[in-house]
């Protein structure tokens, strides 16, 4: 960052080859036009962006045709970099980059929604969030194992995907136990006779509001050797 003391390299008046400098200049400024618009590139409802990198991944130069007659919303993935567009808004997770308002047959204005945004920084809705549970020994019959208090908006996904389930003590019966959220019943963790791993039932995402209690329950006739059980929950926010 230059201040009134520059660090950059300037261009003089009468200095020869001004388009050397000022090229390197905006080689070094590339990855703050990731998604900028293309100007030569763009025409009547084709808009263009410039590529960069993002999150590890190369995004190229790219052409989206715009909706007529509306205001299109252009967002990048937070995950990808991919550009989409729509004309409905800049869905919630996404990266918002431009909303554009068209004619019939030519955009008629737009406005930059770009911020900086390194790839360290995280988008909301993407940042991992993770609810361990554990519960010592072997659970009685009906035992409440776990009762966690959610502290923040947490979306958990179908499948639970990337979630983990172990026990110390293999399973002797197939075993379930009850994940409920406020105390209705939102997915299991199954353990199967002999098993020390268990697998989830969760048919679809389930969002967790600041405040929301999510509990481990024991299926009614506890298993006599399924014990010391860890169960971690993979969610976003």
């Amino acid at each position: 960052m230059s201040n009134s003391t520059t660090l950059l390299d300037t261009i003089a008046t009468n200095q020869a080859s001004k388009e050397v400098v000022a090229n390197a200049l905006f080689d070094a400024a590339s990855p703050a036009m990731t998604w900028g618009r293309h100007a030569s590139a763009c025409n009547a409802l084709t808009w263009a962006w410039y590529g960069g990198m993002f999150n590890g991944n190369a995004i190229a130069n790219g052409t989206v045709t715009l909706t007529a007659s509306t205001t299109n919303y252009l967002f990048a993935d937070a995950a990808t970099g991919a550009v989409s567009a729509n004309t409905t808004g800049v869905p919630a997770g996404k990266i918002p980059l431009y909303s554009i308002v068209t004619g019939a047959s030519a955009v008629s204005s737009y406005t930059d929604l770009r911020g900086y945004q390194p790839a360290g920084i995280v988008i909301p809705g993407t940042n991992p969030y993770d609810v361990p549970m554990f519960f010592p020994g072997i659970p009685a019959n009906a035992q409440l194992m776990a009762r966690i208090v959610i502290p923040r908006v947490v979306v958990f996904p179908s499948g639970l995907t990337g979630s983990y389930a172990s026990s110390v003590g293999a399973a002797t019966a197939s075993t379930t136990l009850t994940l409920a959220r406020n105390g209705s019943t939102i997915g299991t963790v199954n353990f199967g006779a002999g098993a020390t791993s268990g697998t989830f039932t969760f048919g679809s995402p389930v969002t967790a509001a600041a405040g929301d209690v999510l509990t481990l329950t024991n299926q009614a006739t506890a298993d006599a050797t399924l014990g010391n059980i860890s169960v971690t929950l993979t969610g976003t926010r």
